[in-house]
């Protein structure tokens, strides 16, 4: 606080604490309060807990809901800006066609790697590995392949505990299946 304010009112805070609260405004009615049971549910500020009974039309629900939470689309697989400054290098030379074709072998010739340094636990192996495909994968906008190879190559530098170990064969096994995913994508793509 400025030495002018303080020395205009030294006591600031009681001035504050002391003055009366703001007049309710003629324009504003004041609102109508419901009693909670009786209040529509769009307008509960709180979600209620779930029932430990639920029917088994929102048991299905639920597990559609599910099943769509944990299919990736197709931003989540690829990074369409990425893609797309690819394509339009693509002269008509099959030059998009070239690069998922080797990519794909890259891949299947590195997870090959990736499965032996899990057998002799070699980390330093697979961080290398996780960063040769986090580079290749992101240069063709392969996001989450990427991403999920970042995370290989970083917790793979750290020390080879049960726990990293567990870890990075977790990722493994996670990177494979986002690699499915991105493979299925590409192929449909630009069939080889």
């Amino acid at each position: 606080m400025s030495p002018a304010l303080r020395a205009r009112s030294p006591n600031i805070i009681d001035d504050i604490v002391k003055r009366p609260p703001p007049s309710p405004s003629d324009k504003a009615p004041p609102q109508k309060k419901l009693d909670v049971k009786s209040r529509p549910a769009s307008e509960e500020s709180t979600p209620k807990a779930a029932s430990p009974i639920t029917p088994a039309k929102e048991k299905s629900d639920l597990k559609e809901v599910e099943k769509k939470e944990n299919k990736p689309s197709k931003q989540d697989i690829i990074d369409m800006e990425v893609f797309d400054q690819i394509v339009e290098l693509d002269d008509g030379d099959s030059f998009v066609s070239g690069m998922v074709t080797e990519y794909l072998g890259q891949v299947d010739s590195t997870f090959n790697k990736m499965d032996k340094a899990m057998e002799t636990k070699d980390l330093i192996e697979m961080s290398q590995l996780g960063h040769f495909l986090k580079g290749s994968s992101a240069a063709l906008g392969v996001k989450q392949v990427s991403l999920t190879c970042e995370k290989i190559q970083n917790i793979a530098k750290g020390t080879p505990t049960d726990k990293t170990i567990e870890e990075v064969t977790s990722l493994l096994k996670r990177v494979k299946e986002e690699y499915g995913a991105a493979k299925i994508w590409l192929l449909e793509y630009c069939p080889t």
